[in-house]
C-alpha cells in the first residue's frame, strides 16, 4: 500500500529529467524517506545499508545536476497551482552554516566576516495560494560567496550580472519559466522584502509587466514639478484609504551583529492605517550613471497609536499592482504578509524539522543535491500546518494514508472518531501536533511544523505495522473498530 510520503514524493520529483528512469526511482524513494524521517545526516535517515548506499550514490553522482533535481520540485509546485488567477511568490534570501574545518567543501564565508564562518547563500521563491496555503516551491539558487571589495566605487562600477542581486533575478526568471511552462494562466505575484529594493528589479518587472511587491528600503528620489521629493514624504501626503486591525506576534530580543541587537517586540492587535496612490522614482545605474524613470504604485501601512515603548509596525510597499481603492491596497498588504511563509520555511529547513546544516557531505554538489531534496520535504511539512489553518474541512484522506490516519486515532487517547473513519484536516493535524507535543492555546498558536514533524515520527512504526496488516488483509481496511 502507498502511503502518502510515498504518492508525494512520486508527485514532486517522479517528472524529474536525469536521464535514466532508475535515477529516477531513486530519487522518489530517497525522497519518500526522508519526509518519513527528515534529517540531516543522509546516516540518520536511513536504516536499511542498501538504502542508505543508494542514497549516498544518488548524490553523489555527477551525472545528478542539483538544478535537475530542483526542477521537477518546481514543476509540481507550478501544477498545483493550475486554476488559481494568481498565486504569491514570495522570494527571500538565507545562507547555510556548514561545517568545514579543512576548508575543502569548495564553500565560502557567511555572516559577519568577524565570525569566520563557512557555508553557502541560497535565495528561494515559494508559491502560495491566494488564500496563504504554501504550494511548494518555484525556484532556488545556491552559491558560495567570496570576499567581496571594500571599495563601494569599484562594486558600484559592476554590472548586474556581475553583482549578487543577479541572483533574485535568476530565481524569478526561473519562476516565470515554470509557471508559463506548467500552468500559464496562473499569474506569479512576487513579494521581497527590503533586501531587493533594487532597481534591476524593479525595472524588470515592470518591463515584463508583472506583478512585483517590494518592501521599500531606500528613500528614493521621485520625479515631480514641484523640485526634489522624496518617497517618504510624497506618501504622508497621500491620502488615507481606510484602516484595520492585525494581529502582531511577539518577538523575543536577537542578536543581529557583534554591536547591534534586535528589539523584542510585545503581541498585540494592531490598528493598520494604510495609504497608497501613485509615484514615479528616479532610479540611478551608479555604473553608468544613467536614470531610470517609472511609475509605480505605493502602499504605506503604518501602525496607529503603539504601546508606550513600541516602534510601530510600518511597511512602506512598492507595487506593479494598481492602487484606486481601499481593498486593492489591503490586497498588497496581506500579499506582503505572505512572506512569513517562507520564514516559516527556513527554520523548518535549517532546524526543527529537516536540520539541513547537520549535513556530513564532503562536497558542495553533493551538499546541494540533498539540501534541494531536504527543502521540499520542509515545504510538504508547513503545507500540512496552513491547510489545516486555511481549509479545516478538507478531508485528511487527500493528505494522509488510511494508515496513517488509524496510526493518528489509535495514538490519540481522546477522540470522537473510530479507527476507520476519515477526519478533516484540521482534526488530523491537531491530533498528530498534541501527538509531537503540542499543548493548545499554550503552545503560543497553532500548530506549526516542527511539533508535526515530531507527531509523523511517533506515528512512523505504528503505520507500517497497520499498512502491511491491510495488505494482507484488504477487507479490514474497510471494517471500523473502537479498539
Amino acid at each position: 500500500m502507498t502511503d502518502s510520503r510515498e504518492k508525494w514524493s512520486e508527485e514532486e520529483f517522479g517528472g524529474a529529467m536525469l536521464r535514466d528512469p532508475r535515477r529516477v526511482r531513486r530519487l522518489v524513494a530517497v525522497a519518500a524517506e526522508a519526509a518519513r524521517r527528515p534529517a540531516g545526516q543522509v546516516t540518520a535517515v536511513f536504516d536499511d545499508d542498501a538504502e542508505r548506499e543508494g542514497a549516498f550514490r544518488l548524490v553523489g553522482n555527477p551525472a545528478v545536476h542539483g538544478d535537475d533535481i530542483a526542477r521537477a520540485a518546481h514543476q509540481a509546485c507550478a501544477r498545483r497551482s493550475v486554476g488559481e488567477e494568481f498565486v504569491f511568490v514570495p522570494i527571500d534570501g538565507s545562507s547555510l552554516n556548514l561545517t568545514d574545518t579543512k576548508r575543502q567543501k569548495g564553500l565560502g564565508h557567511i555572516g559577519a566576516r568577524y565570525i569566520g564562518a563557512q557555508g553557502m547563500q541560497v535565495i528561494t521563491a515559494m508559491a502560495v495560494t491566494p488564500q496563504g496555503v504554501p504550494l511548494g516551491l518555484c525556484g532556488q539558487k545556491y552559491w558560495a560567496r567570496v570576499r567581496p571589495s571594500t571599495k563601494r566605487a569599484k562594486r558600484d562600477r559592476r554590472k548586474t550580472e556581475e553583482k549578487e542581486i543577479q541572483h533574485w533575478l535568476t530565481v524569478m526568471q526561473q519562476v516565470r519559466e515554470v509557471y508559463s511552462a506548467e500552468a500559464g494562466s496562473t499569474m506569479p505575484w512576487f513579494q521581497i522584502d527590503r533586501e531587493g529594493d533594487a532597481w534591476p528589479i524593479l525595472l524588470q518587472a515592470r518591463q515584463a509587466n508583472e506583478r512585483l511587491t517590494v518592501r521599500a528600503s531606500h528613500d528614493r528620489r521621485l520625479e515631480t514639478e514641484d523640485g526634489r521629493v522624496y518617497l517618504w514624504d510624497a506618501m504622508e501626503e497621500q491620502p488615507c484609504l481606510g484602516t484595520y486591525e492585525l494581529d502582531v506576534p511577539s518577538k523575543p530580543e536577537r542578536r543581529l551583529s557583534k554591536q547591534r541587537r534586535g528589539r523584542a517586540r510585545q503581541g498585540r492587535r494592531a490598528t493598520i492605517e494604510i495609504r497608497g496612490g501613485s509615484v514615479t522614482l528616479s532610479m540611478l545605474d551608479e555604473r553608468t550613471r544613467q536614470r531610470h524613470r517609472q511609475e509605480i504604485s505605493a502602499v504605506l501601512a503604518r501602525e496607529v497609536s503603539p504601546p508606550e515603548g513600541e516602534e510601530p509596525i510600518e511597511w512602506l510597499l512598492l507595487t506593479t499592482a494598481p492602487i484606486t481603492t481601499f481593498e486593492e491596497a489591503r490586497r498588497v498588504v496581506f500579499g506582503y504578509t505572505q512572506r512569513w511563509r517562507i520564514e516559516d520555511f527556513h527554520r523548518a529547513w535549517k532546524s526543527g524539522v529537516c536540520d539541513v546544516e547537520d549535513t556530513q557531505l564532503r562536497e558542495r554538489d553533493r551538499i546541494i543535491r540533498w539540501a534541494t531534496i531536504l527543502a521540499s520535504v520542509a515545504v510538504r511539512t508547513i503545507r500540512l500546518a496552513y491547510l489545516a489553518r486555511y481549509q479545516p474541512e478538507r478531508s485528511a484522506l487527500d493528505d494522509f494514508s488510511r494508515a496513517e490516519l488509524d496510526a493518528i486515532l489509535l495514538a490519540s487517547p481522546r477522540t470522537r472518531h473510530l479507527r476507520g473513519t476519515i477526519p478533516t484536516i484540521f482534526d488530523a493535524v491537531t491530533f498528530l501536533a498534541k501527538l509531537g507535543g503540542y499543548t493548545g492555546k499554550a503552545s503560543g498558536g497553532p500548530p506549526g511544523p516542527h511539533v508535526l514533524a515530531r507527531g509523523l515520527q511517533r506515528i512512523e512504526v505504528l503505520a507500517d505495522v497497520l499498512s502491511d496488516a491491510s495488505s494482507q488483509n484488504p477487507c479490514q481496511s474497510c471494517q471500523r473498530s473502537d479498539s
